[in-house]
């Protein structure tokens, strides 16, 4: 069992590179006719430079965390932080908790450290930075207690269950995780705020412009909100979140500052398309057979012995058996993303057309165009890459969506 789990793992992480080195082989190719205009030569250069950057930190980042995997994996870590634990407590929640959270803690800690050079050293070469390290470590901060509580509570009901029902924890956790995941969707305005400063939009012709075409198109919100997204970074972006009385429209300031008022109507009119097009309530049924899937095998693997006992347990442990089902349902995850991707990338191309309806095609081309042109977009992606892994068509395919009549 020991050997199936740690084959299991490195087919997934050869997996990842052969995905790193296929972008690496696209790093040359020749730029499709309709987006030869995005970048300008100088322009065109940076954005190979910063494109090679990121493939470079992503590989030695990767490397970092499989090798952490690796040692905790080979050195049977999990179980002697249980026989370390036990000489303190029985209890299965305090057992259960410190031997997934210090290992995920440690390997979050060495994660941030290595994000630092990604932050202050590769996004600043380029001029996207504007994080100070306050502010950064103010983040990893409030986003670490925010895993923490969501962690905790989710392990802690699991354990409780499965003490009070067994194996059926599974099915029942099923209900939970949607009733979770609807919560969330709830409660996401109110946790960008956590983050971030929402100020509302100033009166003008921007936001009558807005106004304008969410009143058209019967869309009703809480409110147009500006983002202080520039304390972060330079890169644009905007996105409609909520639902019912929580609906929330928010411009990142970078965006603002770029984008024309109608590039910005653009942008919002794609992203209200995804709403009226009901994207989340069609990409519901895949989603639930992703997490149906995940649990089925749970229901299997958990409370096997001999996973368990093949990393130095004497019986079943509950909590490494979670710790488990990560990398056993791997595979399967990644041929359920395969659907899961296309989905979305046809989601997109709804959206756009939808945005071309409200606003026509120049317009949105010249949006899309911006977008890639100020954060320095990837043109050229590998084709097996976007099929696997990119929620969104590339940039020539929308360009030559926008175009046809």
């Amino acid at each position: 069992m020991r050997y199936i789990i740690l084959s299991i793992y490195i087919l997934i992480c050869g997996y990842s590179f052969l995905l790193k080195y296929l972008t690496y082989s696209c790093r040359n190719a020749p730029l499709p006719e309709n987006v030869k205009d995005v970048f300008d030569e100088e322009t065109y250069k940076k954005n190979q430079s910063y494109k090679m950057d990121n493939l470079k930190f992503s590989v030695v980042s990767s490397v970092i965390g499989i090798l952490i995997s690796l040692v905790v994996l080979l050195f049977n870590i999990h179980h002697e932080l249980f026989v370390f634990i036990s000489k303190h407590t029985i209890n299965i929640y305090l057992t259960s908790l410190f031997i997934l959270i210090v290992p995920s803690f440690i390997s979050s800690i060495i994660g941030e450290i290595v994000g630092i050079y990604d932050t202050f050293v590769i996004e600043e070469r380029y001029g996207f930075n504007k994080t100070t390290p306050g502010t950064y470590i103010l983040d990893f901060l409030k986003s670490m207690g925010i895993s923490l509580v969501l962690f905790v509570g989710l392990l802690s009901l699991l354990i409780l269950l499965y003490n009070t029902i067994g194996n059926w924890v599974f099915p029942a956790f099923y209900f939970i995780l949607i009733a979770f995941q609807l919560f969330m969707a709830f409660i996401s305005p109110f946790m960008i705020r956590i983050f971030n400063k929402l100020t509302p939009i100033e009166e003008g012709e921007l936001k009558s412009k807005i106004m304008a075409l969410t009143e058209k198109l019967g869309y009703k919100i809480k409110g147009v909100y500006m983002v202080d997204a520039s304390k972060r970074s330079g890169k644009l972006n905007a996105f409609v979140t909520g639902f019912g009385k929580t609906k929330t429209i928010g411009l990142y300031d970078t965006l603002v500052e770029k984008m024309t008022d109608e590039e910005i109507v653009s942008i919002l009119a794609h992203e209200i398309g995804h709403v009226k097009k009901h994207h989340l309530l069609k990409s519901t049924p895949l989603s639930l057979v992703t997490t149906a899937v995940t649990l089925i095998i749970a229901y299997f693997i958990v409370t096997m012995p001999e996973v368990s006992q093949a990393f130095g347990f004497e019986d079943a442990n509950f909590a490494f058996g979670i710790f488990i089902l990560f990398i056993f349902v791997s595979p399967v995850l990644l041929i359920l993303n395969i659907p899961a991707k296309a989905l979305s990338r046809k989601f997109e191309y709804e959206a756009d057309a939808f945005e071309k309806e409200q606003v026509g095609k120049d317009v949105c081309i010249s949006a899309m165009k911006k977008l890639y042109r100020e954060d320095l977009g990837n043109l050229t992606p590998h084709p097996f890459v976007v099929m696997m892994e990119y929620s969104h068509p590339t940039l020539s395919q929308r360009i030559a969506a926008f175009e046809k009549e």
